[in-house]
This record gives structure tokens, C-alpha cells and sequence, in this order.
């Protein structure tokens, strides 16, 4: 992350409604710490008041007339790389449209209110101004690695085959360096990840280099809106090996799955017998700000599983997953944070590393090689 900013977040808000510019720009300027420096009604003339403005955000649209979007996303990370959060409707088309904008280097979304409903309007404001405020110190060449590394995880993956064996990588200078002497002491039973800003992204290279007969299997809790998850495990199952879903109410966990928590729902693992059976509830067992919560699916893994879970924490803003990690380590369970030279926002892993949670620190890119050695020791 870059140094903190030493004025006010300068945000550009591109659009096509006259109505969601409007609201936008009216919650923005409530916080001092905001100063909206213009708005524009389509990718192309936002180009142009990006290029004016050099503003530390953009909230952006994707459908538009003239340039949608993508296209203005793409030019976007292309020539002048910004901190990009999606305001998107609650739509199949749209909430597939942003896993694209994803890809292209986007960082978060948020979903547009629907009518004046007030309840839509406070979710938003509250939901804009923290996510905002935790992108704007984003190093713009994070975007770019990042956005990099997604590609070349999707082509890795579909040159290779759905089963292929990953070769082990070595690096210099840092990273991985092959099997480790510190690996878990107890049989992975399950892997759990947890994630936030920056988050589909870092799961699209994580998911991405996982064989697809990994032997246990995989929950992920990732902030997002309700109704965005769907569309976030369909565009993943469509180019992981791994077969990758949404999760669902009282579901049989399986080998080789990653299950998605469901946005706006609390995702709980329970132990019946020898199998592993998910609870989704949109009951929180704890105070927390997030559906799904990072916490509380770790808290229940701990008391279901304990000593046999994996648990990744990945970029991320604010510290949900430290208490429940917390929990997993008192049952000897394992634990690899992402490392701040590859996070989009270090604040979730931070929180782990700095708490002394930590098995392993380890760059985006190592995280599945070290998930499927973690895994194959049975």
C-alpha cells in the first residue's frame, strides 16, 4: 500500500443515470474525507475527466451507451491503471458483467439502490464511503499484477487440462521455494478461505491453480453485495479446474468442490458423522459487519473440524477472520496469510500476521502450489 493520502480521496463517478450520479455524488460529499472532482454519463467522456483529473478512485457503471464499462475499463488499467469500484444493478446480466470487469482489474462493487428505498440508500452510503476510503491508497501497479496474473492463471489452466500435475515452482529472492519444512502437523481435512477487496481476483489465481481431484474440499468466505456470489462461482467454475458452486443450505461438502458462501448469508460447517454438511442462515451467531463472515466460518470449522483445517486469509480490508483464526489455532489448525507485496489491500492478512496467526506468509501466486502439498499429505 502506498503512503496515506494527505488530502481529501479525489473520485471521479462515471454513469449513465442522472439519478445514480446524483445519489452517488450526494453520499460521497457527506464525508470530509471525500471530494468528488467530477462525474461523467459514459466510459468515453470518463476517460477524458480521468485523464483531466488524475482522481485516486472511480466508481464506474457497466452498462453505458457510447463506451460500456469494460471497454472503459480496459482502456482504463491500460494507460492510466486507478482504483476501480463497480456500482452495479442487482441483474444476471450486470452481476455477470462485473465478474468480467473483475478480470480487467476492477477492485469492488456495490450494488445500486433500487428506487428511493431507504434502506438501499443507507446500505449504499455506509457500503461507498468504507470502500472508497480503503482503495485509495491502492498502488496502481497492483492492478496491473494483479489483472496479469488472473490471465495467466486462465491460460495456464486450459493448456494444461482440468487433472494436470503442477510442476513445482522455485523463486528467487523470496516466495516458494518448494516443499517447506513447516508444514501442517495434523491431515487437512478442508480448506477454508477468506477474503474481501480485491477478492475475485486473488480467488481466480488461488481456485485457478488447484488440480481439479484436489482430495478435500474447499469453502470460501468473500464480501461481497447479495446476489453477486452466483455469478462469481459460475465465472470461476467456467475456467478453474476445480469445480466450483455456490454454496446451499444443508449441502454435503465434497472432495475436489469449492463451495462459495452465499452474499447476505451467514456460511456455518457442521460435523455429522464423518461428513461435513454446510448451514446457511442469515443469522449472525456473532456481532459482525459481513455476510458471509470470514469469522464465523472459521469459529464453526474450529469446533467442527479443529486441528484438520486449512485456513487463507487473502487481500482484504478491516480484520474479519482474525478472531475466528484465533479459534482455528487453539485446535492446531494451519494457516497461510497472503503477503503484503501481492495483496490489493492489506488489511485482513495484516491482521493475522500481525497477531501472531501466521504459519506461512506467502505471495498470490504460491498459495495454490502450497494448498495442494498441504492437502496431498494424507
Amino acid at each position: 500500500m502506498s503512503k496515506p493520502l494527505n488530502r481529501p480521496i479525489r473520485v471521479l463517478i462515471i454513469d449513465d443515470s442522472p439519478f445514480i450520479r446524483m445519489t452517488l455524488k450526494t453520499i460521497l460529499s457527506r464525508d470530509p474525507d471525500i471530494q468528488v472532482v467530477d462525474m461523467a454519463r459514459d466510459g468515453s467522456e470518463g476517460i477524458l475527466k480521468l485523464k483531466e483529473h488524475r482522481p485516486d478512485v472511480i466508481t464506474l457503471d457497466v452498462e453505458m451507451p457510447v463506451m460500456d464499462g469494460l471497454q472503459a475499463l480496459r482502456e482504463i488499467m491500460r494507460w492510466q491503471p486507478t482504483p476501480a469500484i463497480i456500482v452495479s444493478s442487482l441483474t444476471t446480466e450486470e452481476a455477470s458483467l462485473t465478474m468480467k470487469a473483475f478480470d480487467l482489474g476492477a477492485v469492488d462493487v456495490v450494488a445500486k439502490p433500487v428506487g428511493n428505498r431507504g434502506n438501499d440508500l443507507n446500505t449504499l452510503a455506509s457500503d461507498l464511503i468504507l470502500k472508497v476510503k480503503s482503495v485509495a491508497e491502492i498502488d496502481p501497479r497492483k492492478l496491473f499484477r494483479a489483472r496479469t496474473a488472473g490471465q495467466q492463471t486462465i491460460s495456464a489452466e486450459r493448456s494444461a487440462g482440468k487433472n494436470s500435475e503442477r510442476p513445482q515452482e522455485k523463486r528467487n529472492g523470496g516466495g516458494y521455494r518448494g516443499p517447506a519444512k513447516d508444514m501442517p502437523k495434523h491431515r487437512i481435512d478442508i480448506v477454508a478461505i477468506g477474503t474481501s477487496t480485491g477478492g475475485p481476483s486473488a480467488l481466480q489465481t488461488v481456485l485457478g491453480g488447484l488440480s481439479g481431484d484436489i482430495p478435500v474440499p474447499i469453502v470460501v468466505a468473500q464480501h461481497m453485495p447479495p446476489g453477486f456470489t452466483a455469478s462469481l462461482a459460475n465465472r470461476l467454475n467456467g475456467i478453474c479446474a476445480v469445480s466450483i458452486k455456490e454454496i446451499e443450505n444443508g449441502e454435503l461438502l465434497k472432495p475436489g468442490i469449492a463451495y462459495i458462501g452465499q452474499s447476505g448469508m451467514q456460511m456455518m460447517i457442521e460435523r455429522s458423522g464423518g461428513d461435513l454438511i454446510a448451514r446457511v442462515s442469515d443469522q449472525s451467531p456473532i456481532s459482525t459487519l459481513y455476510k458471509p463472515s470470514v469469522d464465523v466460518m472459521f469459529m464453526s470449522l474450529a469446533k467442527a473440524v479443529g486441528a484438520g483445517v486449512l485456513g487463507v486469509v487473502l487481500t482484504g480490508m478491516g480484520n474479519d477472520g482474525r478472531a475466528g483464526m484465533k479459534e482455528l489455532k487453539a485446535e492446531g489448525a494451519y494457516s497461510i496469510a497472503e503477503s503484503e507485496k501481492t495483496c490489493i489491500v492489506y488489511g485482513m492478512p495484516r491482521s493475522i500476521v500481525d497477531a501472531g496467526l501466521a504459519d506461512r506468509v506467502e505471495l498470490l501466486s504460491d498459495i495454490s502450489k502450497i494448498i495442494m502439498e498441504c492437502t496431498a499429505r494424507r
